[in-house]
């Protein structure tokens, strides 16, 4: 879905441009959108600390789920050349205007200094390129990232938990860093680097558990 969404609201840009160079910002352990765009024939680059040569237990696990993802893609042999790098957002290994789009899903909300990394985007961007960012904000009922709220959409709270405990009482404990920033200051943030184009929100969750007469 969330591809869909980028795809849509890129499409027209990337027409334009010959051979687009792109990267996705912190790619996560299943690295759905890297796969997705590599695999539709661009050359995409996926950024993350965890992109390192360690092996485990729970990497192999990873290992079959991308495996058995990949085999859902149209085109499973993968697409053009890119790979995937271990790296500090803050400190991106890349020279400067190296890439047309930048993509992130679900990861700038657990980057812990936003303003370097919207420097550095704003560095390795190319002049008319475009920052794609799908942000899971803080403010929202599973703004917490905590396992037991993974519903989606959200429709049942655990028991003995409060809606917004995170912002609360904080019962549940955070199981990942999380910066606490709202949608206004990523704005202002990226505003201060970069051209701001659009922003949407595209879930409204919780109604159902706000106090009646608010």
């Amino acid at each position: 879905m969330f591809a869909e969404l980028r795809s849509a609201d890129t499409r027209e840009y990337l027409n334009h441009v010959k051979s687009p160079d792109i990267l996705d910002l912190g790619n996560g352990l299943l690295r759905p959108q890297f796969e997705l765009l590599r695999n539709a024939g661009y050359r995409v680059y996926g950024i993350d600390l965890i992109n390192h040569p360690k092996q485990s237990a729970k990497s192999f696990l990873y290992t079959i789920a991308r495996y058995l993802y990949n085999r859902r893609l149209f085109n499973p042999i993968g697409g053009a050349k890119g790979g995937l790098v271990c790296g500090d957002v803050t400190k991106l290994p890349f020279r400067n205007e190296s890439f047309d789009l930048i993509t992130t899903v679900a990861a700038l909300e657990h980057f812990l200094n936003i303003p370097e990394v919207v420097r550095e985007l704003a560095r390795v961007l190319r002049p008319g390129g475009v920052v794609w960012a799908m942000i899971h904000l803080f403010s929202c009922p599973s703004g917490g990232h905590n396992v037991t709220l993974t519903q989606f959409p959200l429709r049942k709270m655990p028991p003995r938990v409060d809606a917004w405990d995170h912002l609360r009482l904080r019962k549940l404990p955070f199981t990942v860093p999380l910066n606490e920033w709202r949608r206004d200051q990523y704005l202002q943030s990226f505003a201060e680097r970069l051209e701001y184009r659009n922003n949407i929100v595209l879930f409204v969750k919780g109604a159902e558990f706000v106090s009646p007469g608010f």
